[in-house]
């Protein structure tokens, strides 16, 4: 609890020295990047059933980690990352894969509680051109997973995407990679063509374009206050 107690509000002044979420970064990365890269390519099977629900835990401690910063939104991502990791767990075995569905929800919750952290921190807070490439990448990441978790759950609803106990797992985990690549360049899908899934494909190119413009702004601002202070340097 004393942990809990020491990380300050959005609204109290936070000590100078203190982290933020572009220390933890390369931690963040770390278990984004095999959501995108290995658990796609996993075969079938239970064993990569559960090899999938560990990479998933490992992106929810990071992800709690990163907001440690910000007491309600740590608190509020310890909720949705604990239903989400219970449920995922237990939705290993066919006869409760049920759970699935709900469990893929909350994943939506955390995802976008984490996606909305990162943007304010690219967009309000300075940094070296490192920590926006990195801050960047970790949105890609966050936004694609969003956008496919999205359009797989959306699938499954609207049932365009076919449910079955033994490969919901395999599914979603092919979903992730293609949502990163929709949201980076859109294109064709294999979510169907029911309006929730349009109006989340619409959305995910929304915050694609966006997120396009804000990091290429970001970057060339970077850029522009690196050379005003070299030529201030140069004349002095």
């Amino acid at each position: 609890m004393d942990f809990i107690r020491n990380i300050h509000p959005r609204d109290s002044a936070i000590p100078s020295g203190s982290k933020s979420i572009r220390d933890d970064l390369p931690i963040l990365l770390l278990a984004l990047v095999p959501m995108a890269i290995i658990v796609p390519v996993l075969p079938s099977g239970f064993s990569s059933r559960m090899v999938i629900v560990f990479f998933l835990t490992l992106l929810f401690i990071t992800g709690i980690y990163s907001m440690r910063g910000d007491r309600r939104r740590f608190l509020m991502s310890c909720i949705f990352a604990l239903i989400a990791t219970e449920s995922f767990w237990v939705s290993l075995w066919p006869s409760a894969s049920s759970l699935f569905l709900p469990a893929e929800f909350f994943l939506l919750l955390f995802l976008t509680h984490l996606a909305a952290y990162l943007s304010w921190e690219l967009v309000f807070s300075e940094g070296t051109i490192f920590d926006e490439i990195s801050i960047i990448s970790a949105l890609l990441l966050t936004g694609g997973m969003i956008l496919g978790t999205g359009l797989h759950l959306a699938g499954l609803i609207s049932k365009t995407v076919r449910y079955d106990p033994a490969t919901i797992h395999s599914s979603f985990a092919l979903a992730i990679p293609e949502g990163v690549m929709l949201l980076i360049r859109g294109g064709d899908h294999s979510f169907g063509t029911s309006p929730l899934v349009m109006i989340i494909l619409m959305a995910g190119t929304m915050a694609g374009f966006l997120l396009l413009i804000v990091s290429a702004g970001k970057i060339a601002s970077i850029y522009t206050k690196k050379n005003v202070a070299n030529e201030e340097k140069e004349r002095n």
